[in-house]
């Protein structure tokens, strides 16, 4: 029998639920690649969209006043305190906005994030990707036709309501890190989602990079990147051989879906060695810290753009690159150097003294190598996310993976609200103390730095040796 044969053979004798069941996840614990290209694809064309929105919407708010601010920075500061009152007023208008915008695409994906992740425990993970990459491009091609015909700002709430009731980037990033969850063991789960983790922003990163030269050209070209790498990304999720659905039809198509959403309330009634407890304080670390991280970039290209720093487009992209490049590097480098010494828990507190630190100085700061200095100090902000992520995909039982990573997902969908508070914060502030903002989230870091001390008294966890990368 050829070696061809042999393999065909093994497939028509996997008969059993077991067998079905175990077949996508076996032959997807064999690659070394797998969601990777998805997460960096979605992020540059995320990454993308959220560098030309503060941008454009500002710009279109400062046509309307017939407002002009010149691109160059050397040029704005010679003229910086001309039209004051005009510019704050076009600062805080401009914050409300984006408080509007951040709210549409917010609010429903905080409740389909639920629905769709919950139900890819039994229709798939890769449907529950196509979904919200759809929606992504869909997204892209609406900014896209609003600035090539000049439409009214109102027409972008399309694109980010369609968003959000395709549950967004929580639907996303729930459905591949339960499909990495359903293709690590235990042992590699966490360093496989911390290179996930790192990939995506920095991918994000190189983009805005590049991007920041890019925009200079118009915002059109900087769309098309949006556009173009979200159908690169469901191109591939399109190909079978590409990626794997792990899960197979045949150990789920005795379930209804009323029994989907059965797993998701075990997973909050099963209270053994108070897990739930344990679970719920891990959940709001994760919507503390995503959250700050969210509410505090949404408004730094629009504080970057005003009085000391006034950045054009160039510096404004250099300033989102090195956000997200210095937070991938810190992630990986940070867990594996910290990790051998210190476990899950002080990990965390780590990441809660880098945010600390890092917007306190932010708030200080008066010139742009300044501002930059916090990104630096701040770059082990979101190491700790995946550590707990993958502390939460281990204290979940196998069937509960997809409802544990959407509950995930809707909690860092509902950090929204974070978002909302910063652009209204900053736009009620902006006359008089601008960097508010900033000092409010540094201070609010002590919330996610009290839930790990609890965590530590109550479930203390025997520090491990970090688990090599490999598939073996």
């Amino acid at each position: 029998m050829t070696k061809s044969e042999e393999f065909n053979s093994l497939f028509r004798s996997e008969s059993s639920d077991d067998l079905a069941e175990s077949t996508g996840r076996q032959r997807a614990q064999s690659r070394w690649v797998t969601v990777e290209p998805i997460i960096i694809l979605s992020m540059i064309g995320n990454t993308c969209t959220a560098l030309v929105r503060p941008l454009y919407v500002k710009e279109f708010i400062s046509e309307f006043y017939n407002y002009t601010v010149s691109g160059d920075d050397t040029e704005c500061l010679d003229d910086q305190y001309r039209n004051e009152q005009l510019s704050n007023k076009i600062q805080a208008e401009s914050s409300v906005w984006l408080l509007y915008l951040a709210a549409a695409s917010g609010i429903p994906a905080s409740l389909s994030t639920i629905f769709f992740g919950s139900t890819s425990d039994r229709f798939g993970r890769k449907l529950a990707m196509a979904i919200p990459l759809l929606a992504f491009a869909f997204q892209a091609a609406v900014y896209l036709f609003t600035v090539i015909f000049k439409l009214p700002l109102a027409v972008l709430f399309t694109g980010e309501v369609l968003q959000g009731l395709a549950g967004g980037y929580g639907l996303l990033y729930a459905a591949t890190h339960a499909y990495l969850a359903d293709a690590t063991t235990e042992k590699q789960r966490t360093i496989r989602m911390v290179v996930a983790d790192m990939l995506q922003y920095l991918g994000g990163g190189l983009n805005q990079l590049g991007q920041g030269y890019l925009i200079q050209f118009g915002y059109i070209p900087t769309l098309v990147v949006a556009l173009g790498s979200n159908m690169v990304a469901l191109y591939y999720l399109a190909i079978p051989p590409c990626l794997i659905e792990t899960v197979e039809k045949s150990s789920t198509d005795h379930k209804g879906l009323m029994e989907v959403f059965q797993s998701m309330k075990e997973l909050v009634v099963f209270n053994e060695n108070g897990r739930r407890w344990q679970m719920f304080l891990l959940i709001l670390y994760v919507l503390f810290c995503v959250g700050e991280f969210i509410g505090v970039t949404a408004i730094y290209v629009l504080y970057g753009t005003d009085h000391p720093f006034y950045w054009g487009c160039q510096t404004a992209g250099i300033a989102l690159a090195l956000i997200w490049i210095f937070y991938s590097i810190g992630m990986l480098v940070g867990t594996k150097l910290f990790s051998l010494c210190l476990g899950d828990y002080w990990l965390m507190q780590i990441s809660c003294l880098s945010f600390m630190a890092s917007y306190l100085i932010m708030g200080l700061a008066d010139t742009t190598a300044e501002l930059f200095i916090g990104t630096v100090v701040g770059c082990l902000q979101l190491m700790s996310l995946s550590v707990a992520r993958s502390v939460l995909s281990k204290i979940a039982r196998p069937e509960e993976t997809g409802a544990m990573f959407s509950l995930i997902a809707c909690m860092q969908s509902c950090s929204f609200i974070f978002c909302l508070v910063s652009t209204s914060l900053y736009a009620a502030t902006v006359s008089f103390l601008p960097p508010l903002t900033f000092f409010v989230y540094s201070g609010a870091t002590l919330i996610p730095a009290g839930i790990t001390v609890i965590l530590q008294v109550f479930w203390p966890m025997k520090r491990k040796e970090p688990a090599p990368i490999n598939n073996a």
